[in-house]
């Protein structure tokens, strides 16, 4: 798809098979109905979307820094892939060595990140099965459902 190539030359490298399948089968939507996932060709394109989270993570990032003034991951490669409308938080790929990706939620309410190294998949997983659940999301039946007015659902 084209769309997923324009992304990918932004991003500067392949974004993981599994977070693309699900996007391609799922986006568009909003899972546990906070959780807004775009979709390449969706209302808010994918593209659009990630450069957002970029600018916004810009401007928080010293909330995220350590007593010694360091990150715990490196901003220019953190790809936005979702935002959690509740109360803000950001949601972001981050590419590790082999090809491998973590998944990094931002909190806006607290001066935190959560760094799940198992990728997307397990991430999601987790959050659906109501195991692993960001804190401060509230939980509930993960319930799937279009954006309003998506052009692909």
């Amino acid at each position: 798809m084209d769309a997923w190539r324009e992304i990918e030359e932004w991003v500067g490298r392949p974004l993981p098979d599994d977070f693309k399948e699900f996007v391609d089968e799922y986006g568009d939507c909003r899972i546990m109905e906070f959780l807004a996932i775009s979709h390449p060709l969706g209302g808010q394109r994918l593209l659009e979307c990630m450069k957002d989270d970029r600018q916004a993570l810009e401007c928080l990032l010293d909330q995220y820094r350590d007593d010694s003034g360091r990150l715990p991951f490196d901003p220019a490669t953190a790809v936005g892939w979702g935002s959690f409308d509740y109360d803000g938080d950001l949601c972001f790929l981050l590419p590790r060595g082999s090809g491998e990706w973590a998944v990094m939620v931002a909190f806006r309410q607290h001066p935190m990140v959560l760094i799940a190294e198992g990728g997307f998949t397990e991430f999601m997983t987790g959050l659906l099965s109501g195991e692993k659940v960001p804190r401060g999301w509230p939980t509930g039946a993960p319930v799937w459902r279009s954006m309003e007015d998506s052009p692909v659902i």
